[in-house]
């Protein structure tokens, strides 16, 4: 039971480790928004790169609820950040800011 227990602890670990690395979340991101998070996407959306940190993770929290929908993308963001954290859109934000 114990070999058990730590088995799942470490499984946990893992899981928590892998859902906050913010290069690896950001490769779907990079799909629309560039490598360098320095596309403008369909020609209207801004580089996420010219966005300051604090509105970045303020509107990922919103795409994820389902309350934004600047530029008509909030129906596709809502479902490409569905399942992520708060930790995971930090973790992005900070990413991006590494750029």
């Amino acid at each position: 039971m114990k070999k058990l227990l730590a088995l799942c602890a470490l499984l946990c670990l893992g899981v928590s480790a892998y859902a906050a690395d913010g290069a690896t979340l950001f490769k779907k991101c990079a799909v629309c928004h560039g490598d360098k998070a320095d596309k403008v996407y369909l020609g209207k959306v801004p580089a996420l790169k010219t966005v300051s940190a604090d509105e970045r993770l303020q509107y990922m929290k919103e795409y994820a609820a389902g309350t934004r929908n600047a530029y008509g993308q909030g129906a596709i963001m809502k479902i490409n950040l569905k399942g992520l954290t708060e930790e995971d859109f930090k973790a992005i934000n900070a990413y991006i800011d590494t750029l």
